[in-house]
């Protein structure tokens, strides 16, 4: 028997042991790598088949927990954190296995560049996690809405000016003006926003702004997943 071999297979063996992956073994593809690791999440259960299973969720509890973890994780963080949180609430598995924080690099536009919107990224992410097939249809009309809808809205505002957001102290408490954007583009949004509303991109409105438009966005894709679960 070849020692150099067996030295060979001894250093593969500790280092998966040292990174955790020693459950993976031998032989596993990169494919089957990331359903390794969401399987040692639950060690009893693997990840099902997609689309995930869903329930109808609050919308008005998507709005208030997406607008708080903006605070926390930016845009995209944001709305998939909204979506995600009450899912947890209301489904369990396997929405426990989904790693969240990796939705931080939609912020700003993916990574500060000003591209699609991170509270449409992050919507349109779990949009397709549970709508299967129909994830088109549905992140279409979420796209189209964006572009024609005054953010931020109305009920934003008013969770704002009455303290009903769950954030402990808001960058501001006032109603803000509301702007099209007629672009699901970040840069476009922003400075549409920022135009009309005589606040600079770095302004604490600004970001308050961002906050509640990632509330909304995820409140509107959480009614369309509702509808798309009632068959409508």
């Amino acid at each position: 028997m070849d020692p150099n071999r067996n030295e060979s297979k001894l250093a593969r063996r500790n280092f998966l042991k040292q990174s955790g992956l020693a459950a993976t073994a031998v032989g596993i593809g990169a494919a089957g790598m990331h359903a390794a690791l969401l399987a040692a999440e639950d060690p009893g259960s693997d990840p099902p088949e997609w689309p995930w299973p869903y329930k109808e969720l609050d919308t008005e509890l998507v709005r208030k927990r997406s607008h708080k973890y903006y605070y926390e994780g930016g845009c995209m963080y944001g709305s998939s954190g909204g979506l995600l949180s009450v899912l947890i609430e209301e489904v369990g598995y396997p929405y426990t296995l989904f790693p969240h924080d990796m939705m931080r690099y939609g912020g700003g536009g993916i990574a500060g560049w000003g591209t699609v919107c991170g509270s449409l990224n992050g919507a349109c992410a779990i949009i397709t996690l549970v709508a299967g097939t129909d994830y088109g249809r549905i992140t279409n009309e979420l796209m189209a809405w964006y572009g024609t809808t005054p953010f931020p809205s109305e009920t934003a505002n008013r969770y704002a000016v009455n303290g009903e957001y769950l954030v402990p102290q808001l960058k501001t408490d006032a109603a803000l003006p509301q702007t099209i954007s007629e672009s699901p583009l970040c840069h476009v949004s922003v400075n549409t926003w920022c135009r009309a509303a005589g606040f600079a991109s770095a302004s604490p409105q600004r970001a308050e702004r961002c906050a509640r438009l990632t509330g909304d966005v995820a409140a509107r894709a959480a009614e369309l997943l509702n509808a798309h679960a009632r068959g409508e």
